[in-house]
């Protein structure tokens, strides 16, 4: 396997937000997008699947970090939760799969009779890395998605941006909720 360099990582980031950004340009023919969720809004995820999705933040951005805003003090899982409300319903479905599969994954990945939620902090970094590291195409696979929505969704945060040295956009701010151009 090949390590991720500082250059990959910046591409994936870039995407990511490109892709947010895109994300926020919806044609005025199909309406209002969904509000920017704020802490406790969920369009797409359920609260069990929030709640893991919180804990992979959590471990892949976070960590043991104390200088960075605890995950659950944010609106990550919310802001990731809006993205996913853009994507079609096959990419929201094979979403919430990964998640499912993922917190039930460490008895045939870690070889323990425990979910990754109820995991400590070591486990779930192992399971982490088995996931990275793992011979099957599909886990890679699925560990880059959660890195990459999980880095959206946390380092988009502004409570992050002063501990990571950004100092915020370059251009204007969208508006908090677009307004419905009406067509005649």
């Amino acid at each position: 396997m090949s390590e991720v360099t500082r250059r990959t990582f910046l591409q994936y980031l870039a995407v990511s937000a490109g892709l947010l950004a895109l994300s926020r340009l919806r044609p005025p023919l199909l309406g209002a997008a969904p509000a920017l969720g704020a802490r406790g809004t969920l369009h797409v995820l359920s609260e069990k699947e929030a709640n893991i999705l919180r804990a992979v933040i959590k471990r892949m951005m976070r960590g043991d970090e104390t200088t960075l805003p605890p995950v659950g003090e944010t609106a990550a899982v919310e802001t990731v939760d809006w993205v996913l409300a853009f994507a079609d319903d096959v990419q929201r479905t094979q979403f919430r799969w990964l998640l499912r599969v993922f917190e039930w994954s460490p008895p045939w990945m870690l070889w323990r009779l425990q979910r990754f939620t109820a995991l400590d902090a070591n486990g779930q970094d192992r399971l982490l890395q088995a996931w990275e590291r793992s011979r099957m195409g599909w886990a890679r696979l699925g560990f880059r998605a959660l890195k990459n929505l999980s880095a959206l969704g946390y380092y988009s945060q502004e409570a992050t941006w002063a501990a990571i040295g950004y100092r915020g956009p370059w251009v204007p701010r969208p508006p908090k909720s677009p307004r419905l151009v009406t067509v005649s």
